[in-house]
């Protein structure tokens, strides 16, 4: 070392950061080797000074939510149920830690990111051991005796919430807290009366197809556990006073049921429905045809109480409150009326959630305004990331299942949206104004300027928030609405300037009698309101659907969209690429080839021209219109074509594939015989006999049992004579004693076409399959005359390798159907 040289002075070395500076100033012959470390040095440089000034802009907070959030779906995501202690201790922990290393900022960063995490699996692990909710094991005809302790108006009858005190059914071992039952009738009891009713009862189905939306997991976070339908009305019970969170709730109830009946009295048609929506929470007796022009159109987020209800109605009381103060001057000059003003619009989003009916929508939608009026009491801004952040965080804190649910993903992604699209807006405006510039248009000409600006905002407004909620939409319902913007924009000025301002006016004129003006009014923005909708829905027609996409190009678009929205520094754009990528994986969804039931009735099968044809004895409507919407197929479940025509029988059905071969459902088991024999697949809500097997692939009751519903793609493969081999779809235990019965021959007509069987049953579900004198499946042209004569045990047959998605792992959790391995019975 010389002396010059500054690496070095008295035994001592230059800190990092000086090293590292210096690197960045790199000769011009330096090898490749140093020229990646200078480059790899600017990149972290870069990056650091980036994090440290998103950081002391407050941009770090917003994360938080975010990482809680990661934290629950951690939860979701592990094999098998982990422990509380476990959880709890590791969430501490961490905690503990960042606490000691406080003193090196990169330490603490990445402490805070693993214990907020470890923080939200803890939180998911405790609010599913506090609910515990007890579920019902079967489906079951019983009584049912209880308190009412919710009621909403369905289309020709009631849905009743029902606190057990009884259930009344052969072989229960489990009787739940809460069921819900739908009852006839143009009356129902009211909350907190005791009632006894007969009804059918099962538990909540699980995922109608793999990856789909779980109504078995959504019944248990509400404490759900059996739903169904009466026989007959629903009677008085004797069973003594009802629990004290329902009596707190009757006098609310009566309200509520008091305003429905103003209502119903003041409007008629659906404006009556919507009306009821928009004010209690409940649309209960709208039309089919009119819930399909919202969704639609998409405007469907006017029937439930949401962050824009609870919006405007504050905010009609918020600046109505403050502007009547400010025409006193000595209040005006000498108080806080806009706090005063913030008051008033809390005290009214209390009573609005109150009347709504306590939904967890109108919860969010209430923590999100309150947060926004008490930062307006605290002289903060009232609208901010770091506002809704806290909304997030505290909304996940008390339901960390709701990082789950459609609701809150397309809420909290509306909002973010619209947050951060008019912060960049508001940065360029600010960057573009110039100083000292004073406007000299006249009034006549601002005119056409502001009412530009209002349309444009309200363009601007429909783009954001579709485009923070289109993924969730997609994913969830398979449906996002391509003139959303347009109908947002004709739509929303009514609902903002005649439809809530004068609904909080009805309810306001309501003690006095003077609901029929504000009524009438509300009416008239409601009818211009479903104009537009019909409208639109007829213009956009089916061009809305779409296949679901997969977990992953969700999960990579969100992290796209969330790294874009809550970062303020020009690094965000790096949240284009995953969102990119995440649309590209859209694009290309998983296509099954058959879905299977998870009570093993009915089949999906993909045709030739791509679309799914339903095989079933009797199809259950709710499923099959699932599956079709999951393929982004837009025919209705009633249409002709959607359901398979012929190919069934008493006992069962058979299906094509388009490479010809069969797939049976044996719905009885006189099939066995047959379809063994014949099907490639075999799938049934039977136990199969324990021969089917070695000449088919076999899904009886006891693989559903299992995995629930299931996704089917697979391959052929030829295979040397013999009997197939058995599939791989889950092993599960089969009978010893049901073997196959031997083959019978057919009876074939004048011209060849298959009849029946010997034992003279009725008319085959085979008889569109082609088959040879000798009983066997063509799949191929027939060999020549002289070529030997083969037979259905040495005849060669294709070998199916399945590729499974099951709805259910083997290891189950709380919120599923619990799944043990017994012997078969008949």
């Amino acid at each position: 070392m010389t002396e010059l040289d500054p690496r070095e002075k008295e035994g001592g070395r230059d800190p990092p950061d000086a090293l590292r500076a210096r690197r960045l100033l790199v000769p011009g012959g330096a090898s490749p080797a140093t020229r990646a470390a200078a480059a790899l040095d600017r990149l972290q440089l870069g990056a650091g000074a980036w994090l440290e000034r998103e950081i002391e802009a407050g941009r770090g907070f917003p994360w938080l939510p975010v990482l809680f959030g990661i934290g629950a779906l951690i939860y979701f995501a592990l094999p098998s149920e982990p422990s509380f202690a476990a959880l709890a201790g590791l969430a501490v922990l961490l905690w503990a830690l960042a606490v000691w290393r406080r003193q090196s900022a990169g330490a603490v960063r990445l402490l805070i990111v693993l214990a907020m995490a470890a923080s939200g699996t803890a939180a998911m692990k405790l609010r599913t051991d506090n609910l515990a909710t007890r579920v019902l094991e079967r489906q079951v005809t019983g009584t049912v005796t209880g308190w009412v302790e919710d009621r909403k108006a369905r289309r020709g009858g009631y849905r009743l919430t029902l606190r057990v005190a009884s259930l009344d059914a052969r072989r229960v071992t489990t009787v739940p807290q809460r069921v819900t039952v739908t009852v006839r009738g143009k009356t129902a009891p009211n909350v907190g009366d005791g009632v006894s009713v007969l009804a059918r009862l099962r538990p909540a189905s699980g995922p109608v197809l793999p990856g789909g939306y779980d109504f078995a997991r959504d019944s248990y976070f509400r404490g759900i556990g059996a739903t169904g339908f009466a026989y007959g009305a629903a009677r008085p019970a004797d069973i003594g006073p009802a629990p004290l969170s329902i009596r707190l709730r009757q006098p609310l109830e009566a309200v509520r049921e008091a305003i429905r009946a103003r209502i119903v009295a003041g409007l008629d048609g659906e404006s009556r429905y919507i009306a009821s929506a928009l004010i209690i929470g409940d649309a209960g007796g709208l039309a089919e045809k009119t819930e399909d022009d919202l969704r639609l159109s998409g405007l469907a987020h006017v029937l439930s109480v949401s962050g824009l209800h609870m919006v405007l109605v504050t905010g009609v009381v918020f600046w109505s409150v403050r502007a009547g103060l400010a025409l006193i001057p000595s209040l005006a000059l000498r108080r806080p009326i806009k706090k005063w003003a913030a008051i008033a619009a809390l005290l009214v989003s209390g009573f609005y959630l109150l009347i709504s009916g306590l939904d967890v929508a109108a919860q969010r939608s209430f923590i999100m305004t309150s947060i926004v009026f008490l930062a307006v009491l605290l002289d903060r801004r009232a609208i901010s990331m770091r506002n809704v952040a806290l909304a997030g965080l505290l909304v996940l804190a008390i339901t960390p299942e709701s990082i789950l649910s459609a609701s809150f993903q397309m809420s909290f992604a509306a909002t973010v949206a619209l947050v951060a699209g008019f912060e960049i807006l508001a940065d360029r405006r600010r960057r573009r104004a110039e100083p000292g510039l004073v406007g000299n248009r006249s009034r006549a000409a601002a005119v056409p300027r502001q009412f530009a600006l209002f349309v444009g905002g309200m363009a601007v407004t429909s783009l954001l928030g579709g485009l923070g909620t289109t993924p969730f939409a997609l994913y969830h319902f398979q449906r996002m609405a391509p003139l959303s913007i347009l109908a947002n924009v004709a739509a929303m000025p009514l609902t903002d300037f005649l439809v809530m301002p004068f609904a909080l006016l009805s309810v306001l004129a309501m003690p006095f009698g003077l609901e029929a003006l504000p009524l009438w009014v509300m009416d008239w923005g409601i009818g211009g309101m479903l104009g537009v909708s019909a409208t639109v829905s007829h213009w956009s027609g089916q061009s809305g659907g779409a296949a679901m996409p997969g977990a992953a190009a969700l999960l990579l678009f969100v992290a796209g969209f969330v790294w874009l929205a809550l970062w303020h520094e020009r690094w965000r754009l790096l949240g284009l690429l995953p969102m990119l990528l995440g649309t590209a994986l859209a694009l290309m969804p998983a296509r099954p080839g058959i879905l299977v039931a998870a009570d093993g009735k009915q089949l999906a099968i993909r045709g030739e021209d791509g679309a799914y044809r339903i095989v079933a004895g009797d199809p259950d409507r709710f499923i099959s219109e699932i599956w079709l919407r999951s393929d982004g197929d837009g025919r209705d479940a009633r249409e002709a074509g959607v359901v398979q025509a012929g190919g069934c029988d008493a006992s069962g059905c058979v299906g094509l594939l388009p490479d010809g071969r069969r797939v049976a459902l044996a719905l009885d088991r006189s099939a066995f015989e047959e379809d063994c024999r014949r099907a490639s697949l075999v799938v049934t809500p039977l136990a199969a006999p324990e021969n089917c097997a070695r000449h088919a692939a076999v899904i009886d009751r006891h693989v559903l049992a299992r995995t629930g519903s299931i996704a089917l793609s697979f391959a052929e493969k030829e295979e040397s004579p013999g009997p197939a081999p058995q599939a791989t779809v889950p092993n599960a235990p089969k009978p010893d004693s049901s073997k196959l019965d031997a083959q019978k021959p057919s009876i074939l007509g004048a011209d060849g076409e298959f009849v029946g069987l010997a034992s003279g049953r009725g008319p085959s579900r085979y008889d569109l399959v082609e088959r040879n004198a000798d009983d066997e499946d063509v799949l191929a042209p027939e060999p020549p005359a002289a070529a030997p004569e083969t037979t259905a045990a040495t005849a060669p047959r294709p070998a199916v390798a399945f590729e499974l998605r099951a709805a259910y792992p083997p290891v189950r959790r709380p919120w599923m159907p619990a799944y043990e391995a017994e012997p078969a019975d008949q």
